[in-house]
């Protein structure tokens, strides 16, 4: 067993440790980095084909406005490039048959009277989002009522989405965004979510939006390079399993390493951080907060060709479909458009269920769907790479966790508040860009900020 001594300990490797990691260091402090797995990244991981391309299974999006985040890959010299937004996306409507649509929200295949009905409940629910303080969404005036509601029952009630294909639209678009059904979260941190992230179409727009640019490399190059100016205080497969406070300092325990430190900063998703022991006990608003943070369930499927041959016939890339576990896709080829990259995803309960099919069985639902959408090209891509997010050990789920009705406003108020020389890190936390590798990263700066400050 190795033992350390450190200013400041980290516990995570994720976006969010790695930027406190990096603020602390450029600050002149000593760091030790404690990460569970054998890479950096956390729920950002790019691997790589045999010819060296990239493959990001995945956080792989640059939004407009991801400020730090593009400021950090020009610091460390990785370039970005904009996501292949032009021809027609396809939405597969409720009769199964495939209709062609531009810009990010489909304007066809489900008919008028749908489209007024979800556009009456994007309007208000954007309306009401405004409403919302971003880092204290249990402020906002309405917070309990919104709060007691799902995203499901608030759809649901009374003409908030006037008919049943507008209501299935607007579930489909946040189960995607939460991984989860939405019965299982808040229509305020919904709200929360919305406003930190702009409107739903930015959450769905190409250029000028959320999925604006790809990062050259893959995303994960920004990590390792982060990770690289750390140097020795960075120690992989260490899993902490137990942290200990008195009042001179923490003691942090790995399986292989122990740190002793004036302060930690746990950089890890809430449901992995309840996962640790603490000495003594942390507060019960604190324990509970962490047993009730859940993270949903992603199935991701990357489907390689030799060439982008949508592209040919006009398409985008981009799909959205109602009656298929397959509801997304998009184009996620490298900048030279080659080869050809398909990214398609299953989400929430429908991911559940497909995780226990076996191996052929998966590959086969999702070739269908592409090949559905795209033509029988589609069925036969010359690689096939996928990742079940909830069957990762050091993740547990997908890419954001999400708070079900009744926990914003009950712990909230304890999400950022230290325990004693415990500090706390995680995209969940509200705050701008929340979900994102953006907040990721404005949180752990902040996290670094708040324990640099205490001494």
């Amino acid at each position: 067993m190795e033992h350390l001594e450190s200013e400041f300990c980290v516990v995570g490797g994720g976006y969010a440790g790695l930027s406190a990691a990096r603020s602390l260091t450029k600050a002149g402090r000593t760091v030790a980095v404690l990460e569970a797995r054998d890479r950096v990244g956390g729920r950002v991981w790019t691997e790589h084909l045999d010819d060296g391309t990239e493959v990001d299974l995945g956080g792989t999006w640059i939004g407009a406005g991801h400020d730090r985040l593009y400021a950090l890959a020009k610091e460390l010299g990785v370039g970005t490039y904009p996501t292949y937004d032009e021809g027609a996306s396809v939405i597969v409507g409720e009769d199964g048959k495939v209709h062609r649509f531009e810009g990010a929200i489909p304007f066809t295949g489900v008919g008028l009277f749908s489209l007024a009905g979800m556009g009456l409940g994007f309007t208000e629910m954007e309306k009401m989002a405004k409403q919302v303080p971003i880092e204290a969404p249990w402020e906002a005036e309405h917070a309990k009522e919104w709060d007691a509601h799902s995203v499901a029952s608030w759809v649901n009630a009374g003409l908030n989405v006037p008919n049943a294909t507008a209501r299935r639209m607007v579930q489909l678009l946040w189960g995607g965004f939460f991984t989860s059904d939405t019965s299982e979260v808040s229509l305020l941190h919904a709200l929360c979510f919305l406003h930190a992230n702009v409107s739903i179409e930015f959450l769905e727009s190409t250029k000028g939006g959320d999925l604006q640019d790809q990062v050259q490399g893959g995303m994960q190059t920004i990590a390792i390079r982060m990770a690289a100016e750390l140097d020795d205080a960075l120690h992989l497969e260490s899993p902490v399993r137990a942290i200990g406070q008195d009042a001179q300092g923490v003691t942090v325990r790995a399986d292989n390493i122990t740190v002793r430190a004036r302060r930690v900063i746990v950089a890890l998703p809430p449901t992995l951080t309840g996962q640790l022991r603490y000495d003594p006990m942390l507060p019960v608003d604190r324990m509970l907060l962490n047993q009730r943070v859940p993270n949903g369930a992603i199935m991701r499927a990357i489907a390689v060709y030799e060439e982008p041959f949508w592209r040919a016939d006009g398409l985008s890339g981009r799909t959205i479909a109602l009656n298929s576990p397959v509801s997304y896709s998009i184009d996620q080829s490298p900048e030279s458009g080659r080869p050809g990259m398909l990214s398609s995803y299953i989400a929430g309960p429908a991911a559940r269920r497909f995780g226990r099919l076996d191996a052929a069985e998966r590959r086969r639902t999702f070739l269908d769907a592409l090949e559905a959408r795209f033509g029988p090209k589609a069925a036969k891509p010359v690689h096939y790479i996928e990742a079940d997010w909830s069957k990762e050990e050091w993740n547990q789920g997908a890419m954001i966790g999400h708070y079900p009705p009744g926990v914003l406003t009950e712990f909230g108020p304890t999400l950022r508040a230290p325990v004693g020389r415990i500090h706390w890190a995680s995209s969940e936390m509200p705050t701008r860009w929340h979900g994102h590798i953006e907040g990721a990263i404005l949180a752990g700066e902040r996290a670094a900020e708040e324990a640099y400050q205490a001494g």
